[in-house]
């Protein structure tokens, strides 16, 4: 398989992943994926009341997510300030939960991905559904991969999942390197698998009354959005077809979901059909006007 063309795209860095002025920051960083997972779980914690009670042991009140909230800033180059701020240490120094800056795991998976382009290893952040938070339903969910020279493969990494939540959800398999049979979904293969009636679409969600079709067509456009180096937050809701009430959705717009899963899931070999479709559509063109907004 060719991929030099997406290796050297995904290679360079986003508004949104530039570390900007704290990129001297990053030349201490480990240049294995393990070490530079942990450093990014040294700096971070998930801001989910039970989690911090029950596995880190932390009062909620005393977690710093301000002044952007949980979804975090939208630029790394933010929250490497917000994470400064808070502690002033080298980024290798863990901080103990308490002093980490409280995100979800867009900003999980984006910081690494930051952390790896800046090392020259090409690296994007995907969207799709994880079904290892919840019994009942797989969530909406953001991870990082990056290309294995080595290996010549695209290796799924979940930043997010540490030691501790390993432990206390009891997973087996390995977060460092999530293949095809584990509970991972891309959101273009969860789009094409519910279109086609192989999955129940009430089984994929953002939450317990957000599920099915509609958080779906949401995952499945944040994951265009960032295969072209926009790595929004979870929030940003910009775009018509993304908010569009599912009773509204015409032929036309079914189709281009279509054609977004199918390119999504084969980013590779048609790289240069996804880039021209993300400049080309509304959506695409949404999405850059929104940015030019607000970064």
């Amino acid at each position: 398989m060719e991929v030099t063309q997406p290796l050297t795209y995904y290679r360079q860095h986003s508004v949104f992943t530039d570390p900007g002025r704290y990129a001297s920051l990053y030349e201490a960083l480990p240049q294995d994926i393990a070490g530079l997972t942990r450093l990014v779980q040294g700096l971070l914690i998930p801001p989910y009341v039970e989690l911090l009670r029950k596995q880190y042991h932390v009062d909620p009140e005393e977690i710093d997510n301000e002044p952007f909230g949980p979804f975090g800033p939208r630029r790394i180059e933010d929250l490497i300030e917000r994470i400064q701020t808070r502690h002033a240490a080298p980024l290798t120094v863990e901080r103990p939960p308490v002093l980490r800056i409280g995100v979800i795991c867009r900003n999980y998976a984006v910081l690494l991905v930051s952390m790896l382009r800046q090392q020259g290893i090409p690296a994007r952040a995907r969207v799709g559904f994880g079904g290892y938070f919840q019994s009942v339903y797989a969530v909406d969910h953001r991870i990082t991969e990056y290309w294995h020279e080595r290996q010549q493969r695209w290796v799924r990494v979940d930043s997010m999942i540490d030691e501790t939540q390993r432990r206390n959800r009891k997973l087996t398999f390995d977060t460092l390197d999530i293949g095809p049979h584990d509970p991972f979904w891309l959101a273009g293969e969860v789009w094409q698998r519910c279109r086609a009636g192989e999955c129940d679409p009430q089984d994929f969600g953002d939450s317990d009354v957000d599920r099915g079709m509609p958080p779906i067509r949401y995952a499945l456009l944040h994951d265009f959005a960032y295969l072209n180096n926009c790595e929004v937050l979870g929030c940003d809701d910009w775009g018509e077809l993304i908010s569009k009430p599912e009773a509204e959705l015409t032929s036309t717009d079914l189709a281009l979901l279509d054609q977004i899963a199918e390119l999504t899931t084969h980013v590779d070999t048609r790289f240069d059909e996804l880039r021209q479709l993300f400049i080309e559509s509304t959506y695409g063109q949404a999405m850059r006007e929104q940015i030019a907004i607000h970064i």
